[in-house]
């Protein structure tokens, strides 16, 4: 059984509907398909209007495609029980601030620093909340939104291969994972 009753599926307001919609169908035929903001948050918004029956809203972007199945679930168990679950890895890299020149400047404590993945799951109701007090501004992810409503945010152990893909050779590196096995397109499972 999948962790979801339904999906809705959120399209960059300047593409063409009927391409998008033949390609969510291939995958998804009960899906919904909606036309979204100019930003993130605005897209995020149209998917909450757009699930009007759902007690828990799951976001996740198209740009990583390898999230596996059980990752979602557990997001959203947690998100359940404690209103919030952000997927994310510790930092293990030594971070540092550096100047426009490139110079380091500061060495930055990496001890609980996590890099946001998604699913960013939360509660109807938190994410509602977030959208009101959110007014016009927009963030860079919807947890953002939800700590500015002045709502905690759970971090949940994300995992290494859900990786994002935004650029070239973030690309090559995922064709070449999908061709060596190690990474790949899981079925659908609809509730």
């Amino acid at each position: 059984m999948g962790a979801f009753d339904r999906i809705v599926v959120v399209m960059r307001p300047d593409r063409p509907r009927e391409v998008i919609e033949s390609i969510v169908r291939s995958r998804a035929p009960s899906a919904s398909v909606v036309a979204g903001g100019e930003t993130r948050t605005h897209s995020t918004w149209a998917a909450l209007a757009a699930a009007q029956d759902a007690d828990v809203i799951a976001i996740h972007d198209a740009a990583r495609p390898f999230a596996p199945p059980s990752l979602f679930t557990r997001c959203v168990d947690i998100a359940r029980a404690e209103g919030t679950a952000v997927a994310g890895l510790p930092l293990a890299d030594t971070v540092r601030r550096a100047d426009e020149a490139g110079v380091a400047t500061e060495e930055v404590p990496r001890e609980g620093l996590w890099s946001a993945q998604t699913p960013q799951v939360f509660r109807r109701e938190i994410l509602e909340r977030a959208r009101l007090a959110a007014g016009d501004r927009s963030f860079g992810d919807d947890a953002a939104a939800v700590r500015a409503a002045g709502f905690p945010v759970r971090m949940v152990l994300g995992e290494r291969r859900n990786l994002k893909i935004t650029t070239m050779e973030d690309l090559g590196y995922a064709r070449e994972l999908v061709a060596k096995g190690l990474v790949g397109m899981p079925a659908l499972q609809i509730r």
